[in-house]
């Protein structure tokens, strides 16, 4: 037997922001989900599994994001198990109908106090064309990545030029010019020059 509708609720609390927790636990009893909460993943923030004979669906999604990245990527998820059940392989998984899907499955959470101004800004553009991965949208992964953020964190690109930052391999540098996505950044002590993405996080030395 799987687990009741509070047992799920007492769970997913721990990932999400109370207000959708309920709506999450209904869709994974509808339709009788295995979720699976993954270690941190750099190449993907969650994925979908279609059931072999006699299974459930398989659903994943990374521990370490912040709550409101999670419950995105849970209903991206779960909009491809509603894109399986409808066309199984028959269709492009990032194709019109999952779009559809996410679209319809994203609806109850749009336009309310689900999420800080700033996200449901930003997940409105995003749903007018969804993508594969909230990654592939500039725009709502910079939102989404700024509620990683603590203490002396920063966005590179929010640095101001001339500035001098620690990225998290430890790298020391001081910012540079825009080049497209990425900023031209000098190395202290070598004067070795790197491009930093504009969306890698940083702390900022104080000099």
């Amino acid at each position: 037997m799987g687990m009741s509708h509070e047992q799920l609720k007492s769970i997913l609390v721990r990932y999400m922001p109370e207000t959708v927790v309920d709506y999450a636990a209904v869709q994974l009893i509808t339709h009788s989900v295995q979720l699976r909460i993954a270690r941190p993943r750099k190449s993907k923030f969650g994925d979908y599994r279609p059931p072999a004979p006699g299974e459930l669906h398989r659903i994943s999604v990374n521990a370490d994001l912040n709550p409101y990245a999670f419950t995105v990527t849970f209903f991206h998820e779960i909009a491809h198990l509603t894109n399986w059940n409808r066309h199984a392989n028959r269709v492009n998984p990032h194709g019109p109908e999952w779009k559809d899907a996410f679209r319809q499955i994203m609806k109850p959470l749009t336009g309310s106090t689900h999420f800080p101004q700033d996200i449901s800004q930003a997940l409105d553009r995003y749903l007018s064309r969804p993508a594969a991965s909230t990654c592939s949208d500039p725009n709502l992964y910079r939102t989404l990545r700024r509620y990683d953020l603590s203490g002396n964190q920063h966005l590179v690109e929010d640095i101001p030029m001339g500035t001098v930052f620690v990225l998290n391999n430890g790298l020391v540098l001081r910012k540079g010019p825009r080049l497209r996505t990425r900023y031209e950044c000098r190395e202290q002590g070598t004067g070795r020059m790197y491009h930093v993405p504009g969306l890698a996080t940083a702390h900022i030395v104080t000099e």
